[in-house]
């Protein structure tokens, strides 16, 4: 008998699971989102029973999303089309704006089932979710006199534009989702925070990687900030390799071994078993060398400081929105 692919979470009662999503679920098929079952310490509320990952459906692009249109084909644009592009199955068709013309023009020419439009309401037009990834300074001219109207569903990108700015803009009742989704898409590995949730646009990001649906816009914000770190995380790898480098190691092999140190890493966050504290200290010993940089450079000033980073960022975005 088939697993049960129950489309909605048990305790919020409000975040869609697609069959081809992040779920968990227990022995007897009890369904619950990532969110819940966290709060829920792992263990189901109704038979006491261990909450563990659902198996994921395989679900063809095409058939969850229809046909979708980007405008603004910059890096995450691009990383966009290139993931639903690579996944398993047929791709949705695709319709781009001639803004970046040349990225544009360079992807319809590698993927058959992508093309560019004559303008942006052209786009629109032609599509069933619209992905609106200009930078939010360039939201007035490129959605100005835009008419979005039927069954389509908007998917923003514009960091800092809130679902009712976005609405007076479009002037516009139909559905209107924010999301954050990062380059990793390209390779179907990222994990894209939406709000509010929407069954077709977490469909679209279950495929790149999965999709994080939050409650409310303010979760959302404080999410959003956190993507502004990860520059930061490869200027410190850089920082970290140009010092080796300055200590006599050719450059070459000291950034293959900040590389390869870095992707192990990577690879421990992939057990959600053991919280971001159990992993930090399943890789110190005390008074060993790990203990004495977390101590002396990552201090309490330091995060302080990152802290206070992050406030002053998170204040400014909901100041936009």
């Amino acid at each position: 008998m088939a697993l049960e692919m129950r489309a909605r979470c048990e305790r919020c009662e409000t975040a869609a699971l697609p069959p081809g999503g992040p779920a968990r679920v227990c022995s007897y098929e009890c369904t619950f989102c990532e969110a819940c079952a966290a709060v829920l310490g792992q263990v189901c509320p109704n038979c006491g029973g261990e909450l563990v990952p659902r198996p994921r459906r395989a679900v063809p692009a095409a058939a969850a999303t229809g046909r979708v249109g980007i405008i603004g084909v910059g890096e995450i644009g691009r990383a966009l089309v290139d993931g639903l592009c690579a996944g398993a199955g047929e791709p949705p068709e695709i319709l781009l704006s001639p803004r970046g013309s040349r990225t544009s023009a360079e992807l319809a020419g590698r993927y058959p089932n992508v093309r560019v439009c004559a303008d942006n309401q052209d786009v629109v037009d032609g599509s069933d979710v619209v992905v609106l990834a200009v930078r939010p300074q360039d939201r007035t001219e490129a959605l100005a006199g835009l008419r979005v109207g039927g069954d389509r569903v908007v998917v923003s990108l514009m960091a800092g534009v809130g679902i009712d700015e976005l609405r007076r803009t479009l002037g516009s009742g139909v559905p209107l989702v924010r999301a954050i989704p990062l380059p990793a898409v390209r390779e179907r590995r990222s994990v894209t925070v939406t709000y509010p949730a929407h069954p077709v646009v977490d469909a679209l990001f279950d495929g790149l990687g999965g999709a994080l649906p939050v409650a409310d816009e303010a979760d959302f914000g404080v999410l959003s900030a956190l993507t502004g770190t990860l520059t930061s995380h490869y200027g410190y790898l850089a920082t970290l390799t140009a010092w080796a480098a300055r200590q006599g190691v050719p450059a070459e092999a000291a950034d293959r071994y900040v590389r390869g140190l870095f992707q192990g890493v990577a690879r421990s966050l992939g057990d959600d078993s053991r919280s971001l504290h159990q992993l930090a200290g399943d890789h110190e010993t005390p008074n060993g060398i790990n203990e004495r940089i977390r101590t002396t450079w990552f201090d309490s000033a330091n995060a302080e400081s990152l802290t206070e980073a992050l406030d002053a960022l998170l204040a400014d975005l909901r100041r936009s929105g």
